[in-house]
C-alpha cells in the first residue's frame, strides 16, 4: 500500500549521516536519562538485562532520534509505547539548537484513532507482537508456518474442555479476529458462543 512514487526507499546501512549524527546526539544526553524512558526499562526488564545492559541497546533511542531527523521527519507513527521515544527525541532537538541553532524542528507523534490497530498482541499474551520476543507472525512466513503459530496462540488458560466457558478479554485469538475478521456479526456470535462453553478453541484458530 506504499506508493514508491510518493515514498522514497533506501537501506539505512548506507546512510553513513545517521550513524556520525548518533555520535553527535549521544553527547546530549545522560546515562540516566537513558534509563528513565519507561520503553526501554520494561524492555530490560523483559530480557533480564539488569544492570548488565549492553550500552548498544541502552542508547538505541538516539539512535531511533536520528532516524527520525536526518531527513527532518515531522510527523512520526508509532504505538503508544514509543511516546516516550518521541518526547525523548524533541529533548535532543531542543539541546541540539540551543547549542547550534535551530537546525531541527520539534516532532509529532501519530497514533491510529482505534486504540486497538496501534498494538498487536504477541502469540504468548504478554507483550506486544516483537521479532526480538520470538511471538511474532512476519509478513514473509508461508501459511503452513501461519497456521503452525496461530495453533501455539494464548488463549484462555481456563478454557480446558470444549464446553467450559471461555474468556474473550486476553484470549489473543480474539484480539486477532477483532482486528482482522470481515464479518462481525459472525464474530460477535463466537464471541458469544465462547462465552457460553461449546466451542473449541481450534475452531476458533481455523
Amino acid at each position: 500500500g506504499v506508493d514508491p512514487k510518493k515514498t522514497t526507499y533506501f537501506i539505512q546501512s548506507q546512510i553513513p549521516e545517521i550513524a556520525e549524527m548518533t555520535v553527535l546526539f549521544l553527547n546530549l544526553v545522560t546515562v540516566a536519562r537513558l534509563k528513565r524512558n519507561p520503553t526501554v526499562k520494561s524492555e530490560m526488564k523483559q530480557k533480564g538485562f539488569g544492570e548488565n545492559v549492553p550500552a548498544g541497546f541502552l542508547a538505541y533511542p538516539v539512535s531511533q532520534a536520528a532516524d527520525i531527523l536526518f531527513c527532518k521527519s515531522n510527523l512520526i507513527p508509532v504505538g503508544d509505547d514509543q511516546l516516550p521515544q518521541i518526547e525523548q527525541t524533541n529533548e535532543i532537538v531542543h539541546k541540539f539548537n540551543s547549542y547550534y541553532g535551530p537546525v531541527f524542528k520539534t516532532v509529532e507523534h501519530l497514533i491510529p484513532q482505534n486504540a486497538l490497530e496501534s498494538r498487536l498482541p504477541g502469540l504468548d499474551g504478554k507483550a506486544k507482537m516483537s521479532k526480538s520476543l520470538g511471538n511474532a507472525i512476519f509478513l514473509a512466513d508461508d501459511s503452513d508456518t501461519v497456521k503452525q503459530k496461530v495453533m501455539s496462540a494464548y488463549t484462555d488458560p481456563g478454557h480446558i474442555r470444549v464446553e467450559d466457558p471461555g474468556k474473550v478479554e486476553g484470549n489473543i485469538v480474539f484480539s486477532y479476529l477483532d482486528m482482522f475478521h470481515p464479518d462481525k456479526a459472525e464474530l460477535a456470535q463466537l464471541k458469544a458462543d465462547y462465552i457460553k462453553g461449546g466451542l473449541g478453541d481450534v475452531i476458533l484458530k481455523n
